[in-house]
């Protein structure tokens, strides 16, 4: 646990005005909560039911079984602060995360964190034949570098050439768990369809500026610089989730493809893989955009 208040202080001021997180009010929110309460020494009272009651305005009611809120948005902060230190943040110093399973932030001084040993030196102070035998698993590890760089230079790459960006999924209701479901199973299919690694997928950060607003897909497209764009909405009764996914080509701004998809608010990673999955599948079986 890393012990400087002061500098972990300073960093959560950093990311809270961050391009991530300056508009995103409950997860701001969130972030300092938990930041706050560990560093004052209460991280026994970081439980999801106080969280739910102290952040989201939950009542004496609040059932954490029934109502998702607080693990929903637990698992935005996790991803959103993700990109943050992978993107502006790469440099700095000290790293705030939320480990899963707990509400309580993690500390960590990236300054301080000593540097690997590297190959070569350690190579040099092992015995001559551990030091042959390595060596020997070097050489294998870089043919194989080598056939596999080739092969993906003879093989076709959609790469590159299809670019989908997922734009904010949308919900009917006045909610607050179900605007947080809609937002996190936008967060979760960008992430699932970059995973997957066969087409280009614009960021979620990105994806999010246009989030409410109603300017025309090819706008959009074009701004995010993507040839497809997702759009669903979902309906959510009794914790059963349906989600109807589109596939727009942006040349054309016509449908190319609807699906449906059927899940629970407490599973929401295996609704977002079958959504991902759907997507990738309607992208490659649809030619590539004329440059």
């Amino acid at each position: 646990m890393y012990a400087d208040a002061d500098a972990i202080k300073v960093q959560l001021e950093r990311i809270l005005s961050s391009k991530g997180f300056v508009a995103a009010g409950r997860l701001s929110r969130l972030l300092r909560h938990v930041v706050e309460k560990t560093l004052a020494g209460q991280a026994d009272q970081l439980k999801e039911y106080s969280v739910g009651m102290e952040v989201f305005d939950r009542d004496d009611k609040y059932d954490p079984r029934v109502d998702s809120i607080v693990r929903v948005e637990a698992g935005r902060l996790r991803s959103r602060l993700d990109e943050y230190y992978n993107g502006e943040g790469a440099a700095d110093a000290v790293r705030i995360s939320l480990p899963r399973g707990a509400y309580v932030a993690h500390f960590e001084d990236l300054a301080s964190t000593p540097p690997a040993v590297p190959p070569v030196e350690a190579a040099a102070t092992a015995s001559p034949r551990r030091t042959w035998i390595a060596w020997a698993v070097a050489a294998g590890v870089i043919g194989t570098v080598f056939t596999l760089t080739a092969w993906l230079e003879r093989a076709p790459s959609t790469q590159g050439t299809l670019s989908v960006a997922v734009l904010a999924f949308e919900q009917y209701s006045a909610s607050d768990e179900d605007g947080a479901v809609a937002a996190q199973l936008t967060d979760n299919v960008t992430a699932e369809l970059a995973r997957l690694g066969t087409v280009s997928v614009v960021s979620h950060t990105s994806a999010m500026q246009f989030a409410g607003e109603r300017k025309p897909l090819p706008e959009i497209a074009a701004a995010l610089n993507a040839n497809y764009i997702v759009e669903a909405s979902i309906e959510n009764v009794d914790g059963g989730l349906t989600v109807m996914a589109r596939l727009v080509n942006a040349g054309t701004d016509r449908k190319v493809w609807v699906q449906d998809f059927a899940g629970r608010t407490d599973d929401l990673r295996a609704l977002s893989q079958n959504i991902a999955a759907g997507v990738n599948s309607a992208l490659l079986g649809t030619p590539a955009p004329a440059p």
